[in-house]
């Protein structure tokens, strides 16, 4: 199964941990429009206390009540945890080189299914930072030196400088070259149906790659056998769907009462708590799973989505103009449910029409699965969409992508048994 470090997926799934002297976070907040992805534990101590004078050493200075302290280490956690909850990215600047924040960020790390962490070390150099705002910084350094030299940073993740942060966030959507494989399978949407995606896999020849694009839980009779399917045969090629984020949300906080897990607990909880599946099966499905999949496969660019992408967002990301326009800080939400307009639903979207309509995507082919209320299976115009869902939830469907012949069949089979259909063309 390919490591969270070696998969192919494409993962937004990222937090940026800045650590650095007091004070110098504020570098962060002088890059444009980085503010937003910001958890800045200093800013919420300023907010939460008032400011107050003191006097050391015959020099005014002033400081933060020491009332807020606690405040602001609940208001931190919170923040975090809502946005592991949302599967987003983010920078974290807090005061690590402390014991106490070391022993509470590795409790974040643990909780964090699917995420990468990077350090950004901002140590290395402090200088080239700008000056610090805190008084006290200069008396305290040698204390806050020894305490950075007594971690060994690469334990969180990997490690990285400030410019190279940056470098990261301004990097525009790049493809990947899926090598050796001579066909691509790709799946979405198997709900459950283990019985037809067992039947299908059981056809594949050597050197077939496969991609499984979301929505693997849930409506259908046996999610724990397609969850530990996905766990056995990861080519690194799986991707989040919004039931398995649902999912990760009843594990890491058991919320039995949501709304949106009420088809969870009611139908698939049960099936996996008959087939024993473990708390450490699910971490390692999530941990598996990507937000999207850029893929140079027989000389084509595909990019596989679980809910379609909008071409005006993925020009976006192909030439990004600042440091948010690119694909490293896209929200995970982008992904998994789509984009609104912010007054319909995604659902009315018809994203494969959008897609072929599109002619800066004419050399990109976009495969996405979660909606099709218009009934699509093949889309071509400008450019090339597939589909692998329905409107009901009525067939199983799959995409074989031919290396050497650049020809495609998309089946989409019945689930009850009446019937198939086989969409034939090149791409």
């Amino acid at each position: 199964m390919a490591s969270l470090e070696k998969r192919t997926a494409g993962s937004t799934k990222r937090i940026y941990t800045f650590v650095g002297l007091p004070g110098a976070e504020s570098w962060l907040r002088y890059q444009d429009g980085l503010e937003p992805y910001i958890v800045s534990e200093q800013r919420i101590r300023l907010a939460a206390g008032n400011p107050r004078v003191l006097l050391r050493r015959g020099r005014l200075i002033k400081t933060v009540n020491a009332g807020a302290v606690v405040l602001t280490k609940k208001v931190v956690d919170r923040l975090v945890r809502q946005r592991l909850d949302n599967q987003e990215p983010f920078i974290l600047a807090v005061n690590f080189l402390s014991k106490e924040t070391l022993r509470w960020f590795r409790k974040v790390k643990a909780a964090a299914w699917g995420y990468e962490v990077v350090v950004v070390n901002a140590m290395g150099n402090p200088g080239s930072l700008g000056a610090t705002h805190d008084d006290e910084v200069v008396n305290r350094l040698p204390e806050y030196i020894r305490r950075y030299k007594a971690v060994d940073w690469s334990e969180f993740g990997r490690v990285i400088t400030p410019h190279e942060m940056l470098c990261e966030l301004a990097q525009p959507l790049r493809f990947k070259t899926l090598h050796s494989a001579k066909k691509l399978v790709v799946f979405s949407d198997v709900h459950g149906d283990s019985r037809h995606l067992t039947e299908q896999m059981a056809k594949l020849g050597p050197d077939t790659a496969m991609a499984f694009l979301g929505d693997a839980i849930d409506r259908g009779p046996d999610s724990a056998g397609v969850i530990r399917t996905l766990i056995a045969h990861n080519d690194g090629l799986n991707l989040l769907g919004n039931h398995e984020h649902r999912l990760l949300g009843w594990y890491r906080e058991h919320r039995e009462n949501s709304s949106a897990l009420k088809e969870f607990t009611a139908e698939t909880l049960p099936q996996l708590d008959a087939a024993g599946i473990t708390e450490q099966e699910i971490q390692t499905l999530i941990n598996g799973m990507g937000t999207y999949l850029a893929i140079d496969f027989a000389g084509r660019k595909l990019l596989l989505s679980h809910a379609g992408l909008e071409p005006v967002q993925v020009a976006q990301w192909l030439q990004p103009k600042s440091l948010t326009a690119g694909i490293a800080l896209a929200a995970t939400d982008t992904f998994i449910h789509g984009i609104s307009d912010g007054r319909q639903s995604v659902y009315t979207r018809d994203i494969d029409q959008v897609w072929a309509d599109s002619t800066e995507m004419a050399e990109i082919i976009a495969i996405h699965g979660h909606r099709n209320r218009f009934n699509r299976d093949v889309t071509v115009n400008h450019s090339l969409s597939f589909n692998l869902t329905d409107g009901d939830g009525s067939t199983f469907r799959y995409l074989i992508l031919d290396a050497a012949s650049h020809e495609y069949e998309l089946h989409i089979e019945s689930r009850d048994g009446q019937g198939e259909a086989v969409k034939k063309g090149h791409f």
